[in-house]
């Protein structure tokens, strides 16, 4: 099989073959950090936080692959993966807000809410992109993981209720975003009954997405910014929510080439669609390589661990029942594969 040269599988024009390269190889680095980090960490807050890095360096080497050209099929079922990640996070989040409620009696008692914060735009924009790959991807499951996740924050937000529409009974048509710039822009593409309208609204917040990003604590403007070592905290710069939207209205892109805009992935679920295929759907079962819920048979031999509990690190042979937590979040207690073994 011939492969075609990086500059020309390559999805946006400022990665460059050894700036992919030695970025992914820091990012492995961070990420053997922060498992040690996971490792020695003696605090519920220092927990949480470990496992959010986790999730998201892992989710920024997927942009990264997708950015250097990576084909989607191998692409597509590491998303799963991502989202475990970012459960176990919400699960450690979990606890940690329990015991800051503990602390903090006078807030009042412990009350579930997921862990991202719409409110803060890395977090926002991070879980958007998320979701919206995972509803490109047709990973049925993965998206119904993530809207478990975000239960705590249906009825607040217009766009992602949009988004979460084909996936819950309750949907609600909201008139806002719980950051207006430039997300209030993408809304009302929903709204708009006129095609050629929506299309120059999508066009519209596809000329302010970069621009609104500049807060971005992670990734604003890294592409000019390459360090000695020559690796920089540029993944590529996607407005995935745009591609779900046109997928989900069943728009016309055939002129939008813009370079934020993942017209390929949006191809992809056209394609999905049209031959009645998924990534994933809600049926497959619970059990699978690297997750296993309490109460069920170990699917394989080896070390599992369960976030939510500091240090709980355990060997289990094939076929023994994973233990239960008595004091679970939600009575649940999954266990996921160690990434040491």
């Amino acid at each position: 099989m011939i492969t075609a040269p990086f500059d020309v599988r390559r999805r946006q024009k400022f990665l460059h073959e050894d700036l992919y390269h030695k970025t992914r190889e820091n990012q492995l680095a961070i990420i053997d950090v922060e498992l040690e980090n996971k490792r020695i960490t003696d605090s519920m807050q220092g927990n949480a936080s470990v496992h959010h890095f986790l999730y998201l360096e892992e989710f920024w080497i997927w942009m990264l692959d997708y950015t250097a050209g990576e084909p989607i099929e191998a692409l597509a079922p590491r998303i799963a993966g991502i989202v475990d990640k970012f459960e176990e996070w919400n699960e450690v989040d979990q606890l940690y807000q329990q015991e800051a409620a503990l602390d903090f009696s006078e807030d009042g008692p412990y009350e579930y809410e997921g862990a991202p914060q719409f409110s803060t735009l890395s977090d926002y924009e991070d879980t958007l992109q998320l979701l919206s790959i995972a509803i490109l991807l047709r990973d049925q499951r993965s998206v119904r993981r993530i809207i478990h996740v975000l239960r705590s924050h249906r009825g607040r937000d217009g766009l992602f209720e949009q988004l979460f529409g084909a996936y819950v009974e309750d949907g609600q048509d909201l008139d806002t975003c719980i950051i207006g710039k430039p997300y209030n822009t993408l809304l009302q593409v929903f709204y708009e009954e006129d095609d050629n309208a929506a299309l120059a609204l999508l066009q519209k917040y596809l000329k302010q997405w970069y621009p609104a990003m500049k807060n971005h604590p992670r990734w604003y403007d890294e592409h000019l910014n390459i360090n000695e070592e020559g690796y920089a905290a540029y993944y590529g710069y996607w407005a995935f929510e745009a591609g779900a939207t046109v997928f989900i209205l069943d728009l016309d892109d055939s002129q939008i080439d813009h370079l934020v805009y993942p017209k390929d992935l949006v191809d992809y679920a056209r394609t999905l669609w049209e031959e009645g295929r998924y990534t994933s759907q809600e049926t497959e079962p619970l059990i699978r390589k690297g997750r296993v819920e309490g109460g069920l048979p170990c699917p394989q031999a080896g070390f599992w661990e369960n976030p939510a509990k500091l240090h709980s690190r355990s060997h289990f042979e094939q076929g023994q029942i994973m233990p239960v937590f008595d004091d679970a979040v939600h009575g649940e207690t999954i266990w996921y594969w160690s990434e040491e073994q």
